[in-house]
């Protein structure tokens, strides 16, 4: 049976690397065509962000949170159980992500320049302000919506890089298993994104 697992995420990244040849990847594409041909991988750029901050990165990873309003930014992880995600803001292009589940939970690959959060806290608050909107109030409405400190995944006891963020079938037969962990938080990083391709769930 079809379901959403993720799988063999590693595996998947390798391959990705391998193709090369700067071509956006199957999939929905947002803004800009990538211009770069190697990803480098996300949990790459969260250990070693002075190596990144002003540069133009290819990465890819997991939507875990989006812009509910408009869609112009994700959460992004390295892996579907890791406690720490990047801000992917699209906020000085036009790309807008549909809301919901047609984003969270994906695939994505993105293209764009590593910033720190400070930066990319200062560029929002003037688009908002741009947008008729009022920073200080949208702060303290998002302050209202306190995340639980744990969330559920699923995953599979003998195919550990079998992962996902709904139930379904292991590969190597069987249900896959409710495992509990650490909310993401967002890192000292963003990413200011040019384009992005959104994959389909497996």
């Amino acid at each position: 049976m079809k379901t959403r697992t993720t799988l063999f995420a590693v595996s998947l990244t390798l391959i990705l690397l391998a193709a090369g040849a700067g071509a956006q990847s199957s999939g929905t594409d947002y803004g800009e065509p990538f211009t770069i041909d190697q990803i480098t991988p996300l949990a790459k750029i969260i250990e070693s962000p002075g190596d990144f901050v002003g540069k133009e990165v290819r990465t890819a990873g997991f939507v875990f949170q989006m812009c509910e309003d408009s869609g112009c930014w994700l959460g992004m992880l390295p892996s579907i159980d890791s406690s720490e995600m990047v801000k992917i803001s699209f906020t000085q292009t036009a790309v807008r992500f549909p809301i919901g589940e047609e984003t969270t939970s994906h695939y994505v690959e993105i293209q764009g320049e590593v910033i720190t959060a400070e930066q990319e806290a200062t560029e929002h608050e003037a688009h908002m302000i741009e947008e008729g909107e009022d920073p200080a109030a949208r702060a303290e409405e998002h302050a209202e919506h306190v995340m639980h400190e744990m969330r559920t995944i699923y995953v599979c006891n003998g195919a550990p890089e079998a992962m996902s963020f709904s139930p379904g079938d292991c590969p190597t037969g069987g249900a896959m298993v409710a495992k509990e962990v650490p909310v993401p938080t967002f890192t000292s990083l963003a990413i200011n994104g040019s384009g992005a391709v959104v994959k389909d769930k497996k």
